[in-house]
């Protein structure tokens, strides 16, 4: 049985990128320090590049928000210079 997260949550999702293919979210916690321990455990993977946790309320636009970024279990800096995901289709 599963049960679901109601409109209006926070949650926290942790997305992985691997060397030649499109990253993609593994899994999401309603806990930012669960989050934050799976990403910096999944991140000592030798098959992934890093993993990032972003949080954002179920059901509204325009609340995700990187939340921090692992690469080989440690944390980088809080922010970062590049575009996650393209936005003006440019890309």
């Amino acid at each position: 049985m599963t049960s679901g997260t109601a409109s209006g949550h926070v949650v926290y999702s942790v997305h992985t990128a691997r060397p030649g293919e499109i990253g993609s979210v593994e899994i999401v916690f309603t806990s930012e320090q669960e989050a934050r321990a799976y990403a910096r455990d999944r991140s000592r993977d030798w098959r992934i590049t890093s993993a990032s946790v972003t949080r954002f309320t179920v059901g509204e636009l325009g609340t995700r928000y990187p939340v921090g970024w692992f690469v080989d279990g440690t944390e980088q800096g809080e922010h970062w210079n590049r575009q996650l995901y393209p936005t003006d289709g440019s890309h």
